[in-house]
């Protein structure tokens, strides 16, 4: 620990001081975490690499696609109309695909490969089933024609032939600025003939995991609890792109927390921790933030479960998250505060609400918003037998949390809600 926090830790213990509450309600607490971010640079890599990266710039063809004409099918390139003379065939390695006669004369044919360059005055690719080849003696000229599997007509002009800039003219816009990278998108920059990509930087992110009573292995004994938020709160940050660089796991005691605060805060730009949000004499979080010189956006929120969520920006720039223990409740602070913070930082769309149709009347709960877990059947929300705050079974296969007023729902009523960040 540096001095300035230890120094901040006593004189906290001296003063007796609590910082005031600054309660929001939900949708405030979104949109304060949302400001609290911004997008960050961009970087070039690989386009190997760009599975799941935000394209930073428009990215545009370095030649047309395809840039050259070339034959759709197996088969002879013909001029004219046949029966065609068979030009003696191209014999060295791989020229199939990258040379071809200055020109075919009419009433010639070559044969041809899918994807082979078509010669200069060919007027279709005949396909090779539906030709006729007449053995020859050595030495004596072979002779193309139509066969009888083809259809009246064929070959038609320009028939089984690409032609240059079919799909795309040199210089046009492919892939535009904030799409999120498919591996469609890394083929068409393949083919655009770029080796690179500018994409968003990805946020660096490390957690703090606290609590005396956690175990990460095994089956707990009656007072110890299995930890649900390192297998799962990593992973389900990078599916919106960002950066895991580390974690750490911490007792319940004020010096380690603000000792893995500092380590963490040295090297990533956004800091989330688990635990210790309560009002009790185990909860450091609120003083080992201020130890840190965490500046406090917010300090809970008016919402059940997850209100217990702090907010804060460390001297550095970085993000403090603290989010309540028990899993549910931190589920919910996570979806409001830290996957929109997340978004922003890697360059995705926001985190929008949604409108849904409540299926069956919804009990409130007195001077609180809750968000329940949900489920759409047949188009309409109906919340989870498991609302506890402690409680993952009802969120498994959630579609999303509904926001129940003070007042309750009642079948039929329109209300907002947010979606899981998983679907």
């Amino acid at each position: 620990m540096n001095h300035s926090a230890s120094d901040q830790l006593d004189a906290d213990s001296g003063s007796g001081r609590a910082e005031p509450h600054r309660t929001i309600g939900w949708r405030d607490a979104m949109r304060i975490a949302t400001d609290a971010a911004s997008p960050n640079a961009s970087e070039s890599i690989p386009i190997d690499e760009a599975l799941g990266r935000v394209s930073a710039a428009d990215l545009h063809t370095m030649q047309a696609v395809p840039h050259f004409a070339s034959a759709a099918m197996d088969g002879w390139a013909v001029a004219g109309t046949g029966p065609w003379l068979i030009d003696d065939p191209v014999t060295a390695p791989g020229s199939a695909f990258t040379t071809a006669r200055s020109g075919l004369e009419a009433g010639h044919a070559e044969g041809i490969v899918t994807g082979g360059l078509v010669p200069a005055g060919t007027t279709a690719v005949l396909r090779s089933e539906h030709a006729l080849t007449p053995s020859a003696q050595p030495g004596q000229q072979r002779h193309l024609s139509v066969g009888p599997g083809a259809r009246a007509g064929e070959p038609l002009p320009g028939q089984h032939i690409r032609l240059p800039s079919e799909e795309a003219r040199a210089g046009e816009l492919v892939i535009a600025a904030g799409a999120v990278i498919n591996p469609a998108h890394i083929a068409l920059a393949a083919l655009a003939a770029h080796d690179e990509i500018s994409v968003i930087r990805r946020p660096r992110v490390r957690f703090v995991f606290t609590g005396d009573e956690v175990i990460e292995h095994g089956i707990p004994e009656p007072g110890r609890v299995r930890d649900t938020f390192g297998p799962q709160l990593p992973a389900l940050l990078r599916l919106h792109g960002a950066e895991v660089i580390g974690r750490l796991r911490v007792g319940d005691s004020l010096p380690a927390t603000v000792d893995a605060l500092e380590q963490s805060l040295s090297d990533s730009q956004l800091v989330i921790t688990t635990g210790g949000t309560g009002r009790s004499s185990a909860d450091h979080l609120r003083r080992a933030v201020g130890a840190v010189g965490g500046a406090t956006l917010f300090d809970g929120i008016n919402v059940r479960p997850g209100g217990p969520t702090l907010l804060a920006m460390a001297p550095n720039g970085s993000v403090i998250v603290c989010l309540p223990g028990n899993p549910l409740a931190a589920m919910a602070a996570l979806v409001i505060t830290v996957i929109p913070l997340v978004r922003v930082m890697a360059g995705r769309a926001s985190t929008d609400l949604m409108t849904t149709v409540v299926g069956a009347d919804t009990a409130g709960r007195t001077g609180s918003t809750l968000l329940m877990p949900f489920m759409l059947v047949g188009g309409r929300a109906f919340t989870s037998a498991w609302q506890g705050s402690a409680m993952m079974r009802g969120l498994a296969d959630a579609d999303g949390f509904l926001e129940v007023p003070p007042e309750g729902l009642v079948a039929g009523d329109r209300a907002k809600a947010i979606a899981v960040p998983w679907r």
